[in-house]
C-alpha cells in the first residue's frame, strides 16, 4: 500500500479561477476537491491586493475513480462545460 495520496486527474477552468483534483487516497478510496481563486483589494486596510486559492468543494468517498469523476461532473458545472468542449 502506498504511503502518499496519488493525483489521478486534475484540471483548471478556462478562466483560471477554479481547479479540481481527483485523488486516490492511501486507503484506496477516491475523493475530489475544488479550489477557487480569490482576489481581494485590501488596500484601504494597508494590505494591498491579496490573491490566493481557497477550498470550495470536497467530495465524499468513492470506490472507483470513474464514480468520483462522474460525481464531480454533476457537482461542478464549470468542469462539465470543460469536458463537453473536448
Amino acid at each position: 500500500m502506498s504511503t502518499e495520496d496519488m493525483t489521478v486527474e486534475a484540471g483548471t477552468s478556462v478562466d483560471g479561477t477554479k481547479r479540481w483534483k481527483l485523488i486516490q487516497r492511501t486507503d484506496s478510496f477516491f475523493v475530489y476537491s475544488e479550489d477557487s481563486f480569490i482576489s481581494e483589494d485590501l488596500t484601504e486596510f494597508g494590505a494591498g491586493m491579496q490573491e490566493y486559492w481557497t477550498p470550495t468543494h470536497f467530495s465524499g468517498l468513492f470506490n472507483k475513480a470513474e464514480e468520483a469523476k462522474a460525481d464531480a461532473l454533476g457537482q461542478l458545472p464549470w468542469l462539465r462545460e470543460l469536458h463537453s468542449a473536448d
